[in-house]
């Protein structure tokens, strides 16, 4: 799990701690636990909490990731007035991979990646989705 806080690593730069979870957190109290296969979709629309949720899926191998990257956001922003009457956002938290990659402004990439077309949104399809089904179809 990510230790440390936005609050922290926004006042005190780049402070993010990685740490094992107690193996006991680990037990699922439910009898049943879905365990076939997963795709999740993803888009550079995907951010914030979405994109933190991503990167634990890749690292955890749990299944496929199909779409294009994500955003490549935090979401975790510092909003301020500038002279003149204008604003700025600044990214106020540092998120990373276990091992330190940088995905801020580059986002996560899939494992499998589709996008979508104008073609196929007048036509009413979803390659993102109709890919995932047949990767899933195939496990």
């Amino acid at each position: 799990m990510r230790g440390a806080d936005s609050y922290l690593r926004a006042s005190m730069a780049s402070l993010v701690s990685w740490h094992r979870m107690p193996d006991w957190q680990y037990t699922l109290a439910r009898e049943q636990v879905y365990d076939g296969p997963v795709a999740v979709l993803t888009g550079p629309q995907t951010y914030s909490a979405g994109e933190d949720f991503v990167l634990s899926f890749t690292i955890m191998q749990r299944g496929l990731t199909i779409g294009e990257a994500t955003g490549g956001s935090t979401g975790q922003a510092i909003n301020f007035t500038l002279p003149g009457g204008g604003a700025a956002r600044v990214c106020a938290k540092r998120d990373t991979y276990p091992d330190g990659r940088e995905f801020v402004g580059a986002g996560v990439a899939p494992s499998v990646e589709v996008r979508q077309t104008v073609a196929g949104l007048r036509a009413g399809r979803d390659p993102v989705l109709e890919r995932a089904l047949a990767e899933l179809g195939k496990r």
